[in-house]
């Protein structure tokens, strides 16, 4: 008993191609019945000589696009280095500003505090700030 699923298999002899299908489906017409195979391939391998000039002016304009794309990348890269070196300049403030004050409330002095004479330094454990008494 012979395979029926053998029977189904083309080959590339049998299998048309895309081209060949577009070709067969096109409008036939009173010129294009008249032209020999030779004809018709030699007319299809013929270019427009603007072509080379809208190649190449396409390739300009591509790599314009891309030099300007390169130069937006190189302003964002900077914006964003100059924006990382504000917010490490205000962590590194920040973190500092924390140490002194938690130096203040323990009651040590800070070493790099310069004293002014006229300034009245309160003893150790009490606050800085001004008392306001409210009576009522």
């Amino acid at each position: 008993m012979k395979s029926e699923a053998l029977r189904n298999i083309r080959t590339m002899r049998q299998v048309k191609t895309s081209l060949d299908v577009a070709r067969s489906q096109r409008p036939r017409t009173a010129n294009s019945l008249s032209k020999t195979s030779e004809e018709i391939e030699h007319l299809e391998s013929l270019g427009d000589p603007r072509v080379v000039q809208i190649l190449v002016k396409e390739r300009k304009r591509f790599a314009a696009q891309e030099a300007s794309i390169n130069k937006s990348r190189q302003r964002v890269l900077r914006a964003r280095e100059k924006l990382a070196m504000t917010i490490n300049k205000n962590r590194t403030l920040t973190e500092l500003r924390h140490e002194l004050q938690q130096r203040r409330r323990a009651g040590e002095e800070p070493a790099s505090q310069v004293s002014n004479s006229r300034e009245v330094k309160p003893p150790a454990g009490e606050s800085s700030f001004n008392e306001v008494e409210l009576r009522y």
